[in-house]
């Protein structure tokens, strides 16, 4: 009602991403972190080929302003979502939509480290029950709380995965985080993990209201 509804820039979803997640360092200042990317991207351009060292702990987690820049090699989700090459200045950055950008929230490496750790939240929340647990998935990611259809739907998913990865125990070995809590099984954690990619890859997630 008051101003345009418009996509985040760049920086500000993975900013986004790591708030939900929990994982958000609130570390200020210092020099450029180097968050997960693809591999071997840095050494296929230029004279040199210097190796992209990632970033572990803290300096892992930190703002997307705080990313590492090289303008023959940009950090590759961020110039999925518009983000300049900063080879020449621009006035205004353009906002596409892209089938990429739904691939790289799904699938980058960065993005399912912050799955992972929104469904850790999710099962340290408090709720035991899939309805509480679904509510608390969107309230973390979208400050509200979910429709009726959209919880049905949701809670419906939710008791599929359960049905598909406690029958395929090498899925939910792959798809469950490592560092989920110690009271939750291995396919537990693998259904929360979909459901909260699934939340992270919504138009709102990612859209200003």
């Amino acid at each position: 009602a008051r101003a345009s509804r418009f996509r985040l820039p760049a920086e500000t979803i993975r900013d986004n991403a790591l708030t939900a997640s929990g994982l958000l360092a609130g570390k200020m200042d210092g020099p450029p972190v180097y968050p997960p990317q693809p591999s071997n991207i840095w050494r296929h351009v230029g004279r040199n080929a210097p190796k992209y060292l990632t970033s572990q702990g803290v300096d892992r987690y930190r703002r997307g302003v705080y990313t590492v820049w090289r303008r023959s090699a940009p950090y590759p989700s961020f110039v999925t979502f518009d983000a300049p090459e900063r080879g020449a200045c621009v006035v205004a950055r353009s906002r596409t939509n892209t089938p990429l950008q739904a691939l790289t929230l799904a699938n980058d490496a960065s993005f399912m480290e912050f799955v992972k750790g929104l469904s850790d939240r999710i099962l340290k929340a408090g709720p035991t029950d899939d309805a509480g647990r679904v509510q608390f998935a969107f309230r973390a990611s979208l400050s509200r709380a979910p429709s009726g259809i959209e919880a049905e739907i949701l809670e419906r998913f939710v008791k599929s995965q359960r049905k598909h990865f406690e029958a395929d125990a090498d899925a939910a070995k792959s798809a469950a985080s490592a560092t989920r809590p110690e009271s939750s099984s291995v396919s537990e954690s693998a259904v929360w993990t979909a459901v909260a990619r699934v939340v992270l890859n919504l138009d709102e997630f990612i859209t200003r209201e």
